[in-house]
This record gives C-alpha cells, structure tokens and sequence, in this order.
C-alpha cells in the first residue's frame, strides 16, 4: 500500500463575490486549503485493489469563494456530496482487473476531464468557470480498457454526489436519478505530434448532457491544454430551467517552465451560458450571460514535492453576477492569493 495526501495553507483577497454571497463576504483572510490523506493498493492482473482519500479542502473559484460554493450565505452548498470543508471521504472505489488492460472501478469517482477538486492537484489555486458546470465527483460504477494507443471507459451511476446538485433539485425542482459516461482518450505520437486527445461525454436522465473535447502536450519548455465543452439540457431541464437549452465554454492553459524549480500556469476561459441555468454560477436566464477569465500563478518549487504560489485572477461578465461588500453589483472580479504547499 501506498499513502499519499499533502497539506497547504494560503492568504486569500477579493474585491467582490459572487451575488449569492449577498454582500456579507471578507475581503481577505487565511485559509488552510486542503488536508488530504490516502492510500492506495494498485490493483494486479486478475486481483483487487482499491484507493481511499479522505480530506478538508476548500473550493475557491474564479466567479465564486469557497464561501459560496460551501453555502455559507444562503444555506444551500453546491456540492451533492457535502461541504468540502467537512473531512470525509471524496475519492474512494475498489478496483478489479480480470484482465490485463482492462480495469472496473466502484465507489465514488471523479470525472475524467476537466480539472480536479482539491487545490494541491491543480496548477491554479482557484479553480476556473468550467469547472463549475461540470460533474466532478461522481458515485458509481466505470470500466476501462487500454488498448495501447487509445484508452476507453464507460461508466453509470446515481447522481447524487455531483457539483451543482443541490442547485438543480432546489432551485429548478429537477432531479435526475441516474447518470451515464463515456469516452476515448489516445495520443498523436505515431504521426510525430506529442499530443493526447479525448472526447468524453456525461449524460444525466432528464438533467444536462456534457460533451468536452480535451488535448493536451508537452512542448519542453512550455506544456499546453485546451477543453472544450458543450452543455445541453435534457427536456425536462429545459422545461424548468430558461429560455435556452444550451450553453458552452472553452479554456486553454498553458505551463511556461523557463528553468528547474519554477513554472508559470496561465489559463484563459470564455464561457456562454446563453439564456439558461446550465452555468449556474454565471446564468441569467432573461437576457443570457457570458464571461471571460484571466488566471496566472507563478510557482516555485523548491522540493519536487512542495511549492510556493502566488495568484492574480480576473474575470469579467457580460451581467453584474458579483456584489462588492457594500451589496452593489459589480460585472468583474479580482480574486489574489498566495499559497504553501507540501505533498507527500
């Protein structure tokens, strides 16, 4: 068995919140961002595994803090599975490999594309739009299958645990049972480009459909990502949720490592939530809403396994989806922080 896990502390600032704060946020203060602990057995051909981690974190991201998305201000968290400040299991399933190359995974999962939930896994502190539109945490059941120079899955559960749960069964009365996904994921080195692709698709019955298309590569020097994703509300949603039954948003990340020990993360967003619900964080059903966000973290490490960040963010709005301490509407944000990290 493997443990692994980390520790990270940070000092937060913002001009302004997301709306649903209602104007009584702090403007700046210290945070301990994530306790993690795990471990981990790699499951071996024809046997059994498993991978447990249990932690505390918080969620800021770049159109809401942390307060918000753990409902500090309005009473409703944003995430099925509980508040992330609360420690808990939020990654644990038991694997079985009955075979060499394919692999089943059971418990409680997360997605296979967009970012991850805990800060110490991202290169960002914050975490960008798209990821407030996206599953992220999931229980149920997934088969892989690599074939070498292309990996598939296919995975199904019951949606509970998933971001933006709550909002969907409080706020539009709509509340999908079961969920379905799938996707292939392969690279570009046979024809010289040094590439990973994916396409994946997540699909709840009678909520959202996702559809994202990722890729990625390392360059030497700099390292690039791009997601794309397309949201479309099944006809229930729809019913229930606004005047537009899709919406869609694109970020390209980019890793400037100009020498050892030190790396720039930059990211850049534009999300369209259209007329509909289906950005929660950005929505505004009567007149539609898009945003775009600015991300740069420049990060030391002075072990390969700890790191010193500090972080500029801004995004502006098309709408006044922020509040200054004062309670009036704002339709940008600037959110800083710096952050100390340790993983083992």
């Amino acid at each position: 068995m493997t443990l692994f896990g980390g520790v990270s502390a940070a000092y937060n600032a913002q001009d302004n919140d997301h709306v649903l704060s209602l104007g009584g946020f702090s403007k700046d203060g210290f945070s301990v961002n994530n306790v993690i602990v795990g471990l981990t057995k790699p499951a071996q051909d024809g046997g059994i595994g498993f991978t447990a981690a249990f932690g505390s974190w918080e969620a800021p991201t770049v159109v809401a803090s942390s307060d918000v998305v753990n409902g500090r201000f309005i009473g409703l968290n944003l995430i099925g599975h509980g508040k992330t400040t609360e420690f808990k299991p939020w990654l644990a399933f038991v694997t079985y490999k009955p075979v060499a190359g394919l692999s089943v995974d059971a418990g409680l999962l997360w997605a296979n594309f967009g970012e991850r939930p805990v800060t110490i896994l991202n290169p960002h502190i914050t975490r960008g739009v798209l990821f407030t539109a996206n599953p992220v945490v999931m229980a149920g059941a997934r088969a892989s299958y690599d074939a070498g120079i292309a990996k598939v899955y296919v995975g199904t559960g019951k949606v509970g645990a998933q971001l933006m749960k709550p909002f969907y069964e409080n706020f539009l009365i709509v509340i999908p049972k079961t969920y379905i996904e799938a996707g292939i994921t392969g690279n570009l080195k046979q024809v010289g480009l040094p590439v990973d692709v994916g396409l994946h698709t997540y699909n709840e019955a009678g909520g959202r459909d996702i559809y994202a298309l990722t890729a990625g590569g390392d360059l030497g020097i700099v390292s690039l990502g791009l997601e794309v994703n397309y949201f479309k509300a099944d006809k229930v949603l729809k019913a229930a949720q606004g005047n537009s039954d899709s919406a869609w948003g694109a970020a390209l990340c980019a890793n400037v490592k100009p020498m050892a020990g030190i790396q720039i993360p930059v990211r850049i967003e534009y999300a369209d939530a259209k007329k509909s619900q289906l950005i929660p964080t950005i929505a505004d059903t009567i007149n539609g809403n898009s945003v775009w966000t600015f991300t740069i973290t420049p990060t030391y490490n002075p072990t390969k396994n700890t790191f010193i960040r500090a972080e500029v963010s801004y995004v502006n709005s098309d709408k006044n989806i922020f509040v200054n301490d004062k309670g009036n509407p704002k339709d940008s944000r600037t959110t800083g922080a710096v952050e100390l990290g340790f993983l083992f």
